[in-house]
């Protein structure tokens, strides 16, 4: 008997190649990425895309592949957990250790001295002597991150005779007032600074377009007058003016 013919295949009957599964290919690519790069951000999803990977080709039935791919993205993944765990601890450290840097800032007093050691201030670490802020200035200091600044100017007595504490204040805070647009003072007080006489008010205005508000002080030093000038943008002096005010009151003037 001749042997029997076998039919051809029915069109469609081949079954197709199996595919590499995707979402193996991304498991293990954030599994190196997590020894590359910041392993707290992928260690986890390069794992769960490792274990859902393995899960999809075991129930494929041969149309995923990748298994190796699949396998070789979970052990990575497993093995960056100690790595991330370690830069999550140095993170922490870090963190920590710049929060005990600025609390030292805040509770620091430091003395900030002019060149000829004749005047001072005292400050908070966070502020650092300045040169730019005018060249008139004897003492400039600023503490930039809150865009706070203190200058001393001072007058000797010498170079304008018989002028009294209540002109030269009045002389400055005028000339202040006319520098700035819709520039406004609070009234003048009488305070006591390094045991001396002084007067003080606040004076607030626009200068090159900014709003200012000024702490304003006259002390009145024996041989000098001595203006000081604390200030800030008028939206932050709610929340700085007693720092100004005490920066201010610390100071001294050796005469």
């Amino acid at each position: 008997m001749a042997d029997e013919i076998q039919p051809p295949p029915l069109p469609g009957a081949a079954s197709a190649p199996p595919r590499t599964s995707t979402i193996a290919i991304v498991g293990l690519v954030l599994a190196v990425l997590s020894f590359l790069c910041v392993p707290i951000v992928t260690v986890i999803p390069a794992i769960i895309c490792g274990h859902v990977a393995w899960s999809k080709i075991r129930k494929s039935g041969g149309a995923l592949q990748g298994k190796g791919i699949a396998l070789a993205g979970l052990i990575l993944g497993y093995l960056a957990i100690p790595w991330a765990a370690l830069q999550i601890w140095f993170l922490a450290g870090m963190i920590q250790g710049e929060r005990d840097r600025l609390h030292d800032l805040e509770i620091k007093r430091q003395e900030l001295v002019s060149e000829d050691a004749r005047l001072k201030v005292t400050t908070t670490g966070f502020w650092v002597k300045r040169t730019d802020l005018n060249p008139q200035a004897a003492l400039q200091a600023a503490n930039k991150a809150e865009e706070m600044y203190i200058m001393v100017i001072g007058d000797a007595k010498s170079t304008v005779p018989n002028m009294t504490l209540q002109q030269h204040h009045q002389l400055t805070r005028d000339h202040m007032l006319q520098r700035m647009e819709n520039s406004s003072a609070t009234n003048t007080v009488s305070v006591t600074i390094d045991g001396h006489p002084a007067l003080q008010d606040e004076v607030s205005g626009t200068q090159s377009g900014t709003l200012l508000t000024f702490l304003h002080t006259t002390v009145d030093a024996g041989d000098s007058f001595q203006q000081v000038l604390a200030w800030t943008l008028r939206s932050r002096w709610h929340k700085h003016n007693e720092e100004l005010r005490n920066v201010t009151n610390s100071f001294h003037s050796e005469e």
